[in-house]
Protein backbone atom coordinates (compact mmCIF):
# COMPACT_ATOMS: atom_id res chain seq x y z
CA UNK A 1 0.00 0.00 0.00
CA UNK A 2 1.50 3.41 -1.05
CA UNK A 3 2.30 6.09 0.81
CA UNK A 4 -0.01 9.40 0.78
CA UNK A 5 1.79 12.48 1.73
CA UNK A 6 -0.21 15.48 3.32
CA UNK A 7 0.10 19.16 4.09
CA UNK A 8 -1.89 20.34 7.34
CA UNK A 9 -3.27 23.97 7.21
CA UNK A 10 -4.22 25.46 10.45
CA UNK A 11 -3.55 28.76 12.31
CA UNK A 12 -2.99 26.99 15.66
CA UNK A 13 0.36 25.34 15.97
CA UNK A 14 -1.07 23.13 18.46
CA UNK A 15 -3.82 21.99 16.34
CA UNK A 16 -1.15 21.11 13.76
CA UNK A 17 0.91 19.37 16.36
CA UNK A 18 -1.80 17.31 17.42
CA UNK A 19 -3.33 16.46 14.24
CA UNK A 20 0.28 15.22 12.74
CA UNK A 21 0.99 12.94 15.85
CA UNK A 22 -2.84 11.53 15.68
CA UNK A 23 -1.93 10.84 12.05
CA UNK A 24 1.76 9.32 12.82
CA UNK A 25 -0.05 6.84 15.09
CA UNK A 26 -3.48 5.96 13.70
CA UNK A 27 -2.43 6.51 9.75
CA UNK A 28 0.62 5.11 9.24
CA UNK A 29 -0.12 5.41 5.41
CA UNK A 30 -0.06 9.53 5.63
CA UNK A 31 3.03 11.29 5.46
CA UNK A 32 2.63 14.34 6.78
CA UNK A 33 4.84 16.57 4.25
CA UNK A 34 4.18 19.86 5.31
CA UNK A 35 2.27 22.43 7.11
CA UNK A 36 1.21 26.08 7.61
CA UNK A 37 -0.17 28.34 9.79
CA UNK A 38 -0.84 31.20 7.19
CA UNK A 39 -3.35 31.63 4.46
CA UNK A 40 -0.09 33.19 2.59
CA UNK A 41 2.26 30.27 3.55
CA UNK A 42 -0.31 27.52 2.19
CA UNK A 43 -0.75 29.13 -1.40
CA UNK A 44 2.86 29.17 -1.28
CA UNK A 45 3.89 25.44 -0.53
CA UNK A 46 1.18 23.68 -1.33
CA UNK A 47 1.65 23.87 -5.14
CA UNK A 48 5.57 23.31 -4.66
CA UNK A 49 4.90 20.47 -2.14
CA UNK A 50 2.02 18.44 -4.70
CA UNK A 51 0.19 16.69 -1.61
CA UNK A 52 -1.76 13.87 -2.43
CA UNK A 53 -4.40 14.90 0.66
CA UNK A 54 -4.91 18.61 2.07
CA UNK A 55 -5.81 18.89 5.48
CA UNK A 56 -7.56 22.44 5.85
CA UNK A 57 -8.69 24.66 8.51
CA UNK A 58 -11.57 26.83 7.49
CA UNK A 59 -11.37 30.27 9.35
CA UNK A 60 -7.18 31.34 9.49
CA UNK A 61 -6.70 34.79 11.01
CA UNK A 62 -5.76 36.89 7.91
CA UNK A 63 -8.77 34.47 5.61
CA UNK A 64 -10.31 31.12 5.22
CA UNK A 65 -9.23 27.92 3.34
CA UNK A 66 -11.66 28.76 0.77
CA UNK A 67 -9.06 31.53 0.12
CA UNK A 68 -6.25 29.57 -0.09
CA UNK A 69 -8.78 26.91 -2.25
CA UNK A 70 -9.39 29.38 -5.19
CA UNK A 71 -5.59 30.91 -5.25
CA UNK A 72 -4.14 27.10 -6.07
CA UNK A 73 -4.65 24.20 -8.45
CA UNK A 74 -6.63 20.88 -6.64
CA UNK A 75 -7.17 19.12 -9.42
CA UNK A 76 -4.40 16.46 -8.45
CA UNK A 77 -5.19 16.52 -4.28
CA UNK A 78 -8.04 15.09 -1.92
CA UNK A 79 -8.88 17.96 0.29
CA UNK A 80 -10.27 17.33 4.10
CA UNK A 81 -11.87 19.54 6.06
CA UNK A 82 -10.82 20.08 9.89
CA UNK A 83 -13.60 22.58 11.87
CA UNK A 84 -15.44 23.27 14.93
CA UNK A 85 -18.53 23.93 12.90
CA UNK A 86 -22.01 23.49 14.13
CA UNK A 87 -24.47 20.95 12.76
CA UNK A 88 -25.19 23.28 9.81
CA UNK A 89 -21.81 22.76 8.61
CA UNK A 90 -21.87 19.13 8.64
CA UNK A 91 -24.99 19.22 6.64
CA UNK A 92 -23.54 21.40 3.77
CA UNK A 93 -20.25 19.08 3.92
CA UNK A 94 -22.22 15.80 3.84
CA UNK A 95 -24.52 17.43 1.01
CA UNK A 96 -21.18 18.02 -1.05
CA UNK A 97 -19.63 14.72 -0.94
CA UNK A 98 -16.61 16.45 1.05
CA UNK A 99 -14.79 14.91 3.93
CA UNK A 100 -14.12 16.49 6.86
CA UNK A 101 -13.49 16.28 10.67
CA UNK A 102 -14.35 17.87 13.23
CA UNK A 103 -12.58 19.59 16.23
CA UNK A 104 -11.87 18.23 19.03
CA UNK A 105 -10.24 15.66 16.83
CA UNK A 106 -11.65 11.85 17.08
CA UNK A 107 -9.55 8.55 16.05
CA UNK A 108 -12.23 7.31 14.55
CA UNK A 109 -13.72 10.19 12.26
CA UNK A 110 -10.03 10.72 11.16
CA UNK A 111 -9.47 7.21 10.08
CA UNK A 112 -12.82 6.74 8.34
CA UNK A 113 -12.03 10.40 6.28
CA UNK A 114 -8.41 9.36 5.83
CA UNK A 115 -9.75 5.83 4.31
CA UNK A 116 -12.67 7.59 2.22
CA UNK A 117 -10.00 9.97 1.10
CA UNK A 118 -7.40 7.35 -0.01
CA UNK A 119 -10.47 5.49 -1.56
CA UNK A 120 -10.56 8.75 -3.78
CA UNK A 121 -7.28 9.63 -4.61
CA UNK A 122 -6.44 5.96 -6.04
CA UNK A 123 -9.93 5.88 -8.02
CA UNK A 124 -9.06 9.86 -9.29
CA UNK A 125 -11.96 10.81 -7.91
CA UNK A 126 -11.15 14.43 -6.90
CA UNK A 127 -13.42 16.96 -5.20
CA UNK A 128 -15.52 18.75 -8.56
CA UNK A 129 -15.08 22.97 -8.56
CA UNK A 130 -18.78 22.99 -8.73
CA UNK A 131 -19.08 20.85 -5.36
CA UNK A 132 -16.39 23.10 -3.62
CA UNK A 133 -18.55 26.12 -5.03
CA UNK A 134 -22.18 24.24 -3.67
CA UNK A 135 -20.18 24.16 -0.48
CA UNK A 136 -19.23 27.84 -0.05
CA UNK A 137 -22.42 29.29 -1.12
CA UNK A 138 -24.36 26.76 1.39
CA UNK A 139 -22.12 28.18 4.27
CA UNK A 140 -22.68 32.13 3.41
CA UNK A 141 -26.25 31.57 3.40
CA UNK A 142 -27.09 30.04 6.95
CA UNK A 143 -25.07 29.91 10.43
CA UNK A 144 -22.17 28.05 10.69
CA UNK A 145 -22.31 28.79 14.49
CA UNK A 146 -23.00 31.60 16.73
CA UNK A 147 -18.75 32.61 16.76
CA UNK A 148 -17.78 33.04 13.16
CA UNK A 149 -20.05 34.55 10.44
CA UNK A 150 -19.27 34.18 6.33
CA UNK A 151 -19.42 37.18 4.68
CA UNK A 152 -19.64 37.39 0.71
CA UNK A 153 -17.75 40.26 -0.64
CA UNK A 154 -16.71 41.46 -4.05
CA UNK A 155 -13.96 38.82 -4.61
CA UNK A 156 -13.79 36.71 -1.85
CA UNK A 157 -15.43 35.38 1.23
CA UNK A 158 -14.20 36.30 4.90
CA UNK A 159 -15.00 34.57 8.12
CA UNK A 160 -15.19 36.67 10.57
CA UNK A 161 -15.26 36.45 14.90
CA UNK A 162 -19.04 37.65 15.52
CA UNK A 163 -17.64 39.22 19.10
CA UNK A 164 -15.42 41.78 16.83
CA UNK A 165 -18.31 43.18 15.11
CA UNK A 166 -19.59 46.52 16.78
CA UNK A 167 -22.42 47.47 14.28
CA UNK A 168 -23.82 46.58 10.95
CA UNK A 169 -25.09 49.26 8.54
CA UNK A 170 -27.83 48.68 5.57
CA UNK A 171 -26.08 50.61 2.27
CA UNK A 172 -28.91 49.66 0.14
CA UNK A 173 -28.43 46.07 -1.21
CA UNK A 174 -25.29 45.95 0.73
CA UNK A 175 -24.21 45.57 4.37
CA UNK A 176 -21.25 47.50 5.90
CA UNK A 177 -19.86 45.47 8.84
CA UNK A 178 -17.90 47.68 11.43
CA UNK A 179 -15.61 46.05 13.71
CA UNK A 180 -13.80 46.56 16.44
CA UNK A 181 -10.40 47.12 14.90
CA UNK A 182 -12.11 49.47 12.85
CA UNK A 183 -12.06 47.72 9.90
CA UNK A 184 -14.79 48.17 7.66
CA UNK A 185 -16.08 44.78 5.57
CA UNK A 186 -18.94 45.50 2.95
CA UNK A 187 -21.01 42.23 2.04
CA UNK A 188 -22.96 41.51 -1.05
CA UNK A 189 -26.05 40.49 1.21
CA UNK A 190 -28.57 43.02 2.66
CA UNK A 191 -29.18 43.96 6.07
CA UNK A 192 -32.40 41.99 6.71
CA UNK A 193 -30.41 38.43 5.84
CA UNK A 194 -27.96 39.66 8.29
CA UNK A 195 -31.13 40.20 11.04
CA UNK A 196 -31.87 36.44 10.56
CA UNK A 197 -28.34 35.16 11.13
CA UNK A 198 -26.43 37.10 13.56
CA UNK A 199 -27.50 35.84 17.73
CA UNK A 200 -30.31 37.63 18.30
CA UNK A 201 -29.70 37.53 22.00
CA UNK A 202 -26.84 39.99 21.06
CA UNK A 203 -27.26 41.72 18.20
CA UNK A 204 -30.24 43.97 17.92
CA UNK A 205 -31.93 45.88 14.99
CA UNK A 206 -32.37 49.54 16.32
CA UNK A 207 -33.09 51.44 13.08
CA UNK A 208 -33.93 50.07 9.51
CA UNK A 209 -30.24 51.10 8.46
CA UNK A 210 -28.66 49.35 12.06
CA UNK A 211 -27.73 46.61 13.87
CA UNK A 212 -25.96 46.89 16.89
CA UNK A 213 -23.75 44.27 19.14
CA UNK A 214 -25.52 45.10 22.08
CA UNK A 215 -22.03 43.77 23.93
CA UNK A 216 -20.52 47.15 22.68
CA UNK A 217 -23.08 49.80 23.51
CA UNK A 218 -21.94 52.10 26.42
CA UNK A 219 -24.95 54.37 26.68
CA UNK A 220 -28.40 55.37 25.57
CA UNK A 221 -28.50 59.07 24.82
CA UNK A 222 -32.10 60.66 25.12
CA UNK A 223 -31.26 63.84 25.37
CA UNK A 224 -30.84 64.61 21.51
CA UNK A 225 -33.42 62.26 20.23
CA UNK A 226 -32.80 58.37 21.04
CA UNK A 227 -29.40 57.69 20.06
CA UNK A 228 -27.07 54.44 21.00
CA UNK A 229 -23.65 55.48 21.80
CA UNK A 230 -20.68 52.76 21.07
CA UNK A 231 -17.56 54.69 21.94
CA UNK A 232 -14.94 56.58 19.39
CA UNK A 233 -17.83 59.34 18.76
CA UNK A 234 -20.14 56.63 17.73
CA UNK A 235 -23.91 57.69 17.72
CA UNK A 236 -26.55 55.67 15.91
CA UNK A 237 -30.03 56.66 15.94
CA UNK A 238 -33.21 54.44 17.63
CA UNK A 239 -36.13 54.79 15.27
CA UNK A 240 -39.37 55.66 17.42
CA UNK A 241 -41.02 52.23 16.38
CA UNK A 242 -37.82 49.79 18.19
CA UNK A 243 -37.18 51.97 21.20
CA UNK A 244 -39.57 50.48 23.50
CA UNK A 245 -38.98 47.03 22.27
CA UNK A 246 -35.34 47.98 22.75
CA UNK A 247 -36.17 48.83 26.56
CA UNK A 248 -38.00 45.46 26.82
CA UNK A 249 -34.59 43.86 25.68
CA UNK A 250 -32.70 45.55 28.06
CA UNK A 251 -35.04 45.09 30.91
CA UNK A 252 -35.66 48.76 31.01
CA UNK A 253 -39.45 48.47 31.33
Amino acid sequence: MSKLSAVLVDDEPNNIELLSHFLKKYCPRVEVIGQADTKEDAIAIIPQLEPDLLFMDIVLDEGTGFDVLESIDTTNMQIIFVTAFDEFAIKAFKYNAVDFVLKPVEIEALILAVNHAAERVENNQFIEEKRLSALVEAMTTEKLNQDFIAIPTVNKIEFIKTNTITYCRSDGKYTEFHLKDKRKVVSSKNLGEYEQLLDDKVFFRIHNSYIVNLNYVQNINKSAGNYVELGDHISLPIAKRRQESLARFLRLK
